[in-house]
């Protein structure tokens, strides 16, 4: 069995390489001193989910349903991101499905935790989420196949199922003609390297 719940991991501002980062976005917006990690408050998010985890078995289905709390004093954009762990073996015999609105989706990303394998799905949002507001639903639901084996079980780890969200203060973008969630946080947040785990 596999407990469908979280690793939560919510530090308010992740990169994965900081300092190449930086300096892009210097050169591109000039130095404003941003994105940095906020110790003020502006930027503070948080995950947020009201349904206890799920036990995941063989012929079975779980749900999560997680939103994003703007608890800053700033509008924030921001990317959510799932991380499964990927057995070789077994992946095929789970179904996957995100249930979402007013987000953006991309295709599956391979990124590795701790020396283990991952699968990650990034949602990021189209619009600012502003102070106070909690983000529109992210259902997720995993059936497992019955074929699933108590071998193949074994691999998975007690964190199988990670989730974090990344966040920005969109003002000084904007300040730059910079105005879509989506450029915001390509920037500031490239999928190509983003692994926030």
């Amino acid at each position: 069995f596999i407990v469908v719940g979280f690793a939560l991991v919510s530090g308010t501002f992740a990169l994965p390489d900081l300092d190449k980062v930086f300096d892009d976005l210097t050169e591109l917006l000039g130095d404003l001193g941003l994105p940095t990690p906020d110790t003020e408050g502006v930027v503070d998010v948080a995950l947020v989910s009201d349904a206890p985890p799920q036990q995941l078995y063989p012929g079975g289905a779980a749900s999560r349903v997680t939103r994003v709390k703007n608890q800053g004093t700033s509008p924030v954009y921001f990317r959510l991101c799932y991380a499964i762990q990927y057995d070789e073996s077994s992946w095929n015999k789970l179904t996957i499905g995100f249930d979402t609105k007013d987000y953006e989706q991309n295709d599956w990303l391979d990124i590795t935790i701790g020396n283990t394998p991952y699968k990650m799905k990034v949602f990021t949002y189209t619009e600012a989420l502003l102070t106070g507001e909690i983000s529109p639903d992210v259902k997720l639901t995993i059936a497992m196949d019955d074929s699933v084996t108590s071998e193949e079980i074994s691999r998975y780890r007690s964190d199988f199922l990670q989730t974090q969200v990344l966040a920005i203060d969109p003002v000084p973008f904007a300040d730059k003609g910079i105005t879509t969630a989506e450029d915001a946080l390509n920037l500031a947040l490239p999928l190509g390297t983003l692994n926030p785990f």
